[in-house]
Parts: structure tokens; C-alpha cells; sequence
């Protein structure tokens, strides 16, 4: 916590807030970080809650944009980086990447293996890295990214991007093989309410994976409050296997036992759904007077 003085947020069971999962609105306060605090980058108290109903873990309340470093942009400048062991993590990375290839490319061998051509739309795109391996198999590769500076760096490279939030693009009903999210789930406010997005931008037979940090994982558990998975602030909702893999059925998908990867020993989880092939198109709630992404030109 630091030796800074806290300040007990108010449980947000009390100001009406309902679990984005089961509904619930019994909530344990997890831990808490006061301004100041040195994984707390933010201008507010930072608390998270664990629902006691199903095991959700929601950060309450979330800053807004102007009590974020740099507005909130992940690929600011101004956002520090907290990581303990920072130079041995950096070493450790580069071995490791050398040995079994690097994060993204790992999390795209286990995309070849649920769809491997079609349509690729990558949600957060970052700078396209992901991009770049799924344009040597599939036909389109789009992407959406609310970084202003990542998204540049990404439409220099060729590929179009859809700048803003999946909440704010129209996805085009039906049209995309595979949607992949990595290190996106964790930072949205409704995670089921995403996975329904992407559920009806999917083709029947397509898939949605996800990588998202582990809660309660062994690096969780050993850190505890200064876990850098918390990624204090900018993290919104956290997830173990059951609740991640229970959002996935609450928007519709089918279970996916293969590529799936949620080992006990794991700090990550990787998780698939498949929609499944006897769906209709449901363009659900989506607003279509915005051009959807995707759409022919």
C-alpha cells in the first residue's frame, strides 16, 4: 500500500454499480492505492473490488481521461514504467523471444491454429506487430486502436485502422474469420457487452481469442498489491480462467478447448470463442448510419 495515507473508497454496491458479469452487487474491496502511492500514476484514489457473487474484479471508480498521465494514452511518453527487476525482465524477454519467438508471435500460432486466412481484425493494435504476422495469411487485416500515436505508426506501415474505442466503430455484421484482443479485455468498462460486439462482426465459425493477465496467478498471488498485472489505473476488469471463460458464454460463444492455454503455473490466460456456425448475423445494437469497418469501399 505505501506509506502514503489511504483513503477507503466508497464500496460500489453503494452508488448503484452492478457486476458487468452476473449482476451482482456485493463487492469486496480488493486492495487500494492512494495518490501518491507509488504504482498509482493516477490523480485519484484507486480501488479494486471483488464481486462475492461470481468472482469479477473491477476497478472502482475509474479515472477519466484528464486524471490519466497524457489523457490515458498507452503509448505515451509520460506513462512511467513500474516493473520491478526492469533491466533482468528486459534480458529475460530477449532470451525467452529468442528461444520460442516473441509474445505476439506465439499468441499468432495459436491464431493459425482456430483460423489461418479470411478477414484479421485486431482490436488494440498498437503499432501493428500483430498486423504484420496476419498479413502474410490473410486475405484483409484491419485494425482498431485508440492511440493516436500508435495508430499513425500502424497506417505508416499500410494497414488500415480505426481510430478510437471498439465501443465507438461499427463493425460490420458477419464479416471477420478472426478477431483477436491482446492485452485489450482488461481495459474495457463492459467486457461482455465487447464480446457481443465482436460476437456479431464474426462469421459463423469464427473466432474471438483473447490474452489478458491472470488474476490469482502465481505472480499475483507472491506480489500481491504491487502485482505490475494491475497495471494500477488502467486496468478496468480483471479476470481468472472462470470468469473470463464465463463472459465468453454469457455473449454467445461456444467453449473452445483448443488453442486455449491456462496452465496453473501461468501468469496469462489465453482463451478462444468460436461463434458458432449455425448463428444468424445479429448486427445487435450497433449503430449502422457509421460506416462499418470492413465494409467494401
Amino acid at each position: 500500500m505505501g506509506e502514503s495515507e489511504t483513503t477507503l473508497q466508497p464500496n460500489p454496491a453503494s452508488r448503484g454499480v452492478a457486476c458487468k458479469l452476473c449482476g451482482g452487487s456485493h463487492f469486496k474491496l480488493r486492495h487500494e492505492w492512494p495518490v501518491g502511492d507509488y504504482w498509482n500514476q493516477t490523480t485519484i484514489p484507486l480501488a479494486l473490488w471483488d464481486c462475492e457473487d461470481c468472482g469479477l474484479c473491477i476497478l472502482d471508480p475509474v479515472p477519466k481521461a484528464e486524471e490519466y498521465p497524457d489523457g490515458g494514452d498507452w503509448h505515451s511518453p509520460k506513462l512511467r514504467n513500474l516493473a520491478r527487476k526492469y533491466r533482468f525482465k528486459t534480458w529475460k524477454r530477449a532470451l525467452f523471444d529468442r528461444l520460442f519467438g516473441s509474445k505476439k508471435q506465439r499468441f499468432y500460432r495459436q491464431c493459425k491454429q482456430a483460423v489461418s486466412s479470411g478477414s484479421f481484425l485486431d482490436v488494440g493494435c498498437g503499432t501493428g506487430e500483430l498486423m504484420d504476422l496476419a498479413a502474410k495469411d490473410f486475405d484483409e487485416v484491419v485494425g482498431v486502436e485508440p492511440s493516436s500515436r500508435a495508430a499513425a505508426v500502424t497506417r505508416q506501415k499500410g494497414y488500415t485502422v480505426h481510430e478510437g474505442l471498439l465501443e465507438d466503430v461499427a463493425l460490420e455484421p458477419g464479416h471477420y474469420d478472426m478477431i483477436a484482443m491482446d492485452a485489450v479485455i482488461e481495459h474495457v468498462l463492459d467486457p461482455v457487452a465487447i464480446m457481443r460486439q465482436c460476437y456479431d462482426a464474426l462469421k459463423p465459425g469464427g473466432y474471438l481469442g483473447m490474452v489478458t493477465v491472470k488474476l490469482d496467478g502465481p505472480a499475483n498471488r507472491y506480489r500481491g498489491s504491487g502485482w505490475n498485472g494491475y497495471r494500477h489505473g488502467w486496468h478496468t476488469v480483471l479476470f481468472n480462467e472462470a470468469t473470463l471463460q464465463a463472459c465468453l458464454d454469457k455473449a454467445g460463444f461456444e467453449y473452445v478447448r483448443r488453442p486455449r492455454r491456462a496452465r496453473p503455473l501461468d501468469d496469462i490466460l489465453i482463451l478462444w470463442g468460436r461463434k458458432p456456425l449455425s448463428a444468424p448475423v445479429s448486427i445487435g445494437s450497433q449503430d449502422t448510419t457509421t460506416a462499418p469497418v470492413g465494409a467494401a469501399a
